[in-house]
């Protein structure tokens, strides 16, 4: 039997708990949670996971823009990050490392209302992060169960 990580369904999203980190931005383990959104071609860290995890943003190169809900975002370059993720079955090792490819997302805009909705904005994994670590997804809503599964 493949790996599995469990997800948890929350108000209607598939959500991943991650602990994170990022030793060329000094950001030391963290538990993040990100949203699996299959909608996406990219994987996000949100602003306010950004600012939670002390993620300088401000000098680096950015990417171009990308709009989500009515407002756009400079997509921010990071370094790699190293996920490590519970199996399902912790009998064997405890966690799965992977090295994962994100972008921050960064306002331009500086009025109380853009910033709380930037804030609001989840972490994202998108479809390239599936691609690049070969993991498929698996939902049985019926059953209140999801999971990712690696596949060889």
């Amino acid at each position: 039997m493949n790996d599995r990580i469990p997800l948890q369904i929350i108000e209607g999203r598939l959500v991943l708990l991650a602990l994170v980190e990022c030793r060329h931005l000094r950001v030391r383990k963290q538990l993040v949670e990100f949203v699996i959104d299959t909608g996406s071609p990219e994987s996000y860290i949100g602003q306010r996971d950004s600012t939670k995890l002390q993620i300088p943003v401000k000098d680096k190169k950015n990417e171009g823009i990308v709009a989500f809900g009515g407002s756009q975002y400079k997509k921010i370059i990071l370094p790699p990050f190293n996920f490590y993720l519970l199996k399902q079955d912790k009998q064997k090792n405890d966690y799965i490392s992977l090295k994962v490819n994100l972008r921050a997302l960064k306002t331009s805009k500086i009025s109380e209302q853009k910033i709380q909705a930037a804030d609001a904005l989840p972490s994202i994994l998108g479809l390239n992060f599936l691609r690049e670590q070969k993991l498929s997804l698996h939902v049985v809503l019926t059953e209140d169960m999801a999971y990712l599964q690696i596949e060889d």
